[in-house]
């Protein structure tokens, strides 16, 4: 039978596993991380590394669309895919800053990696240094924003498959914004076949029709004009 203890202990676990970030919140952690790694001497003879991050961080420090998220998605360098000893050292130190700052060990994770093939990985990370949009620098670590496109796709493919999920306001948040970015770097409204047709991975389910109806719905009301052609 459990303690008060170890139930308080559980608890504060759980609490700290669904911390909610804000912009501050994350800077810290990540001025924490840089700084964890270089104390590292096998982190640090490969540093500065680079991650790419889509989703939530870029939500609330690039376009200030929404105050919080509940992680930072990140995809390490692919280049050191076969360095298993550095990519275990990486997710160890993320975890142990995020445990003391209190922030939970999943505060900054790589989880999204294993739902990319190696191509995939790859395609994005070449992707994102055209882009160029960096989102934090310091001496050891660099994360840029992943490709907005694939942001975009991830995000209606989400709302595709699960309608009913309890990120869909944020979704729809970042599906605007995202397709905002994306129509003023075009010049113009998005082909709707080529967005219905994004397919990173090659394998995913499909992004539906009537997804993108809504999406152009709420698109229209907020900006005034249609984002797809």
């Amino acid at each position: 039978m459990a303690t008060n203890k170890q139930e308080d202990n559980r608890a504060e676990s759980t609490r700290q596993d669904t911390l909610v970030l804000d912009k501050a919140k994350m800077e810290r952690g990540l001025v924490a991380l840089d700084e964890a790694m270089g104390k590292d001497l096998m982190i640090h003879a490969f540093s500065p590394i680079t991650m790419i991050s889509p989703g939530g961080y870029i939500a609330v420090t690039y376009f200030e669309n929404r105050i919080s998220t509940e992680d930072i998605d990140v995809i390490i360098d692919p280049d050191y895919a076969g360095e298993r000893d550095l990519l275990n050292l990486l997710r160890t130190t993320m975890m142990d800053v995020g445990d003391y700052l209190g922030y939970g060990k999943k505060w900054i994770n790589d989880s999204v990696a294993l739902f990319l093939t190696t191509p995939s990985r790859r395609s994005l990370f070449d992707d994102a240094k055209k882009q160029d949009i960096v989102l934090w620098s310091g001496e050891n670590l660099r994360v840029l924003a992943a490709p907005l496109e694939w942001g975009l796709e991830s995000k209606l493919r989400r709302l595709s498959a699960k309608p009913n999920h309890p990120k869909r306001v944020t979704d729809m948040s970042d599906v605007l914004v995202l397709l905002n970015a994306l129509i003023n770097k075009n010049k113009g409204a998005l082909n709707r076949d080529v967005v219905l047709g994004m397919n990173r991975n090659g394998f995913d389910l499909a992004i539906k029709e009537q997804v993108l109806d809504q999406v152009a719905e709420e698109y229209e009301g907020q900006y005034g004009e249609k984002p797809f052609c």
